[in-house]
């Protein structure tokens, strides 16, 4: 698992690179465990009880609303929210450009 720089993490938010394993009817405690990488971009804000889920890749400068469940990736400055979550909008949106100053010029510097 990887966090960013100046990453925002609410309380109780949950984030998990394991993943139990159903592999027939055999006894769950015993099927083992998968893991698949989590990455989280730097200056990102998780929301209060929000859950990251094995294999997703959030992006710089995202948010992830309070209580979302992340089962796929996000993109560079996106919101996301709900079960499970979804696209709400861009942090690149006008009326809200003119708060992402650094975000931006730190994306540009790559």
């Amino acid at each position: 698992m990887t966090i960013g720089n100046r990453v925002l993490i609410g309380p109780h938010s949950f984030i998990t690179d394991h993943n139990h394993q159903l592999n027939g009817i055999g006894p769950i405690s015993l099927q083992g465990c998968e893991s698949n990488p989590v990455s989280i971009g730097d200056d990102v804000w998780i929301g209060t009880g929000a859950t990251i889920l094995p294999g997703v890749k959030v992006g710089t400068g995202a948010v992830i609303a309070a209580g979302a469940v992340v089962t796929h990736d996000v993109d560079d400055l996106d919101i996301v929210g709900g079960v499970p979550a979804r696209h709400i909008r861009s942090r690149r949106d006008a009326d809200l450009a003119s708060d992402n100053t650094e975000v931006e010029q730190n994306q540009e510097a790559k």
